[in-house]
């Protein structure tokens, strides 16, 4: 037999039987076909992985596609292969994909905003689940509440949780409502409204901060959380730097909560003057576009920048440096459960558009520190993410799964070779592909096949999670 791909002589590292070994990966239609040393077999497309390493696809489990076209470009560089955004809005990342896409599978988590898609921050459950049921028909793969930005009331936010168990639609929640803010008290009050409802607890790291307490306690607050709660799953992300919108009120105060916060945290005016004096300092960065890449620019610049574009009327996004202190990255990077998994599921960026892409970049400094095994970040980059997103054929090397494969090298920590479905991503560091495999319940399938896109169908909801797995 022929096959379609042949990589050969990469040190393989299999997540689920816990190995890594060199051997050969064979690919035929869009399928893992096996694995094995010195295969004699011949493939149409043959690879020397020698000196590399090849581990089931990377999943970011959280990132934001929306806030630029390049966005696909940026994540594909990266060596991720299943980009699941954050955000949304659906339709305008399908268009974006189809024009901009690298071939990428793509899953959309809509999200709540007040005033836009539903009426207020305090919606009834018939409203809820109007939304749900449009997000899911739109090709959304679920929902999600984005409370730091744009919050609800508790009570909505419980009933959305509620709501989201009982229609088994997959929900994230960016923790925060009307009452509590995205901190560690916001997480606490966020698991409380859950109720035993199952939940995905967006970017754990960022509500352990130590702007309530001192950043270990509030990591330990956060843990015990997650062990009395193991129908929550988590993921936690790696950079220093958070991400905002910058969109203004009609008395020149930011619309996003985050924003507000983190401009009264540096000593800055809540307003775009604040900004601007953030961003000349350093501290505050605006997403500039550029090629098939999105750059941060600060100081005289990137003040400028930013007023001309506020002054008109265009949407600015915006970074925060230093945010995250490098303790709480650590400790849920590594930090495990009584039974001895990992606390954390999953290893995100929260970037997408926003250039904090580091999964490998980063993610491997902590492999060669002896932190984690390779073994390790393959679990929580790939393994760990599909059993808790549902995605039963991806994150394995077994034969017959999806042939999502990310190619490494593990001195330079950057991705060499990608593939999604058997098809390329990226071939000796260059993009390779183009459009993307939208992941979808049911509902969604004619919504992509309309916007010209390849369905993934999947059943969504939460599934048992077994992290020993």
């Amino acid at each position: 037999m022929k096959f379609d791909l042949i990589i050969r002589n990469a040190l393989v590292v299999d997540p689920l039987s816990r190995t890594a070994e060199v051997a050969d990966v064979a690919v035929h239609n869009g399928r893992i076909e096996c694995v094995c040393p010195e295969l004699s077999a011949d493939g149409t497309h043959e690879i020397d992985a020698k000196g590399l390493v090849l581990q089931p696809g990377v999943i970011d489990s959280h990132l934001h596609l929306s806030v630029d076209p390049r966005s696909h470009s940026m994540v594909a560089r990266a060596g991720v292969t299943t980009a699941v955004d954050m955000s949304g809005p659906t339709d305008a990342i399908l268009e974006q994909a189809r024009e901009h896409g690298r071939g990428l599978n793509i899953a959309v988590l809509n999200a709540v905003l007040p005033g836009r898609n539903v009426s207020g921050n305090s919606p009834d459950e018939a409203e809820l689940d109007r939304f749900m049921d449009a997000s899911l028909a739109a090709g959304a793969f679920g929902v999600k509440l984005l409370g730091g930005h744009f919050p609800l009331t508790p009570d909505s936010s419980a009933c959305m949780v509620r709501k989201a168990d009982e229609k088994n639609v997959y929900m994230a929640w960016h923790a925060g409502t009307t009452e509590k803010g995205s901190d560690i008290t916001g997480l606490e009050e966020a698991v409380a409204l859950c109720d035993g409802h199952p939940l995905h607890l967006a970017h754990l790291n960022a509500y352990c901060r130590g702007r309530v307490a001192d950043v270990l306690e509030e990591c330990r607050r956060a843990a015990a959380l997650l062990e009395k709660h193991p129908e929550i799953v988590t993921e936690s992300y790696l950079s220093s730097r958070n991400g905002c919108p910058f969109d203004f009120n009609d008395d020149g105060t930011p619309k996003s909560k985050i924003a507000v916060r983190n401009l009264e945290l540096f000593g800055y005016r809540a307003d775009k003057h604040g900004a601007c004096d953030a961003i000349r300092s350093g501290r505050l960065s605006v997403l500039v576009p550029e090629a098939d890449d999105v750059k941060l620019l600060s100081g005289e610049a990137g003040a400028e920048y930013f007023l001309e574009a506020v002054n008109a009327g265009r949407h600015v996004d915006g970074s925060f440096a230093g945010v995250n202190p490098f303790l709480s990255r650590l400790f849920f990077l590594t930090a495990k459960r009584a039974d001895g998994s990992f606390l954390t599921d999953a290893i995100s960026t929260d970037g997408g558009g926003l250039p904090r892409n580091v999964i490998l970049g980063d993610g491997l400094s902590f492999v060669r520190l002896g932190e984690l095994s390779a073994v390790d970040f393959a679990r929580k980059t790939s393994l760990l993410p599909a059993l808790m997103l549902g995605f039963t054929e991806k994150g394995t090397l077994l034969p017959g799964a999806d042939a999502d494969i990310t190619v490494y090298d593990p001195m330079t920590q950057r991705a060499v070779h990608t593939f999604a479905m058997g098809r390329p991503l990226l071939l000796e560091g260059k993009l390779a592909g183009a459009g993307a495999t939208v992941i979808c319940t049911p509902a969604g399938q004619e919504a992509v096949a309309r916007a010209g896109l390849e369905a993934y169908v999947v059943k969504g909801g939460f599934h048992a999670l077994n992290r020993l797995g």
